[in-house]
């Protein structure tokens, strides 16, 4: 499959970039915003296009900040550069019908129309067949802990094109630049990148076959997940063929419990008791309040020293 071409093509790039702009977020460690990038749009596009097509374009660090989750506590986001994000962007537009092929129906984030409205109706169909028993599970730092390797090996059996394995590889394993220092991802991938989620869904769509195939009714919101069953001997037995799946994966459960319906749960903020499906009140949105920002990276030393280790080396 021969695409590498698609990716750096003018019109890719543009729609690529409105995609980008869409989504708004803040400058990366070069300081340039969105607005800025699109003072100059056309020869930005031309730059990062001919930068990809003679296989000269690098991802410049992420920039690590830290962000108020709602709750008191605080969420790291590694946020890419405008640059990188459209590059993202443009090979998120080549990829995306691929691994759509390949993903479940029990999988609802990140993808294009689907919902939390459309997983709740799915739990609410399987309680009606009987299905009255819930393990209700999530991930111990989901997107921290994803194994670069299997991820890799994943991608490599969809795609086809070097060029594009080359930037998905470069980018989940970026430069995080914290304001102190520039470490090297060697595990997990950013939250804050385009590509992330549809990565995140193509790493655990393997969670979601394994269960599928042995008879489990599974859904999967991102790393929250249920698998509902008939009784809680099957939910057990459920959880238990959970671990063993993470366990190849090199993921652990974070907290995992096992109710019925009648007991009451909660799910994507929805909560289920017995027949009844409450949504709490909308709330306003919560502002996530940047609690940390880095001072700005030194391009110039940076691109000095990569410089002058690539010489060493």
């Amino acid at each position: 499959m021969e695409t590498f071409g698609n990716i750096a093509d003018p019109k890719t790039l543009s729609i690529a970039f409105q995609r980008v702009k869409e989504n708004r977020g803040c400058a990366g460690v070069d300081g340039v915003t969105i607005e800025r990038f699109e003072d100059e749009l056309d020869e930005n596009l031309a730059l990062l296009g001919m930068e990809i097509e003679r296989n000269i374009y690098r991802p410049l660090p992420l920039l690590k900040i830290l962000v108020d989750k709602g709750n008191g506590e605080a969420r790291a986001l590694c946020i890419p550069a405008v640059r990188d994000r459209v590059a993202q962007a443009s090979v998120l537009q080549v990829v995306e019908p691929v691994f759509e092929a390949e993903f479940e129906q029990c999988s609802f984030a990140y993808r294009k129309g689907r919902s939390v409205k459309q997983a709740v109706y799915q739990i609410k169909e399987y309680r009606e067949k009987g299905y009255s028993w819930i393990v209700d599970a999530d991930i111990d730092e989901f997107f921290a802990s994803i194994d670069h390797g299997l991820l890799l090996d994943r991608v490599n059996r969809l795609l086809k094109d070097a060029g594009i394995l080359k930037l998905i590889e470069m980018w989940i394993q970026a430069e995080v630049w914290d304001g102190q220092a520039i470490t090297q991802l060697t595990r997990g991938i950013p939250q804050g990148s385009v590509i992330s989620p549809i990565l995140a869904n193509l790493f655990l769509d393997h969670l979601d076959e394994e269960l599928l195939t042995k008879g489990f009714k599974l859904v999967r919101y991102a790393d929250d997940f249920i698998i509902l069953c008939k009784s809680p001997e099957k939910a057990r037995e459920a959880l238990g063929v959970t671990e063993e799946i993470l366990d190849k994966l090199s993921l652990e459960l974070d907290e995992a419990d096992i109710v019925s319906f009648d007991q009451g749960f909660k799910y994507l903020g929805v909560c289920f008791v017995r027949s009844m499906i409450f949504v709490p009140f909308d709330k306003p949105k919560k502002e996530h309040k940047v609690l940390y920002m880095p001072p700005p990276l030194d391009l110039s030393l940076y691109r000095w020293e990569r410089k002058r280790q690539r010489e060493d080396g």
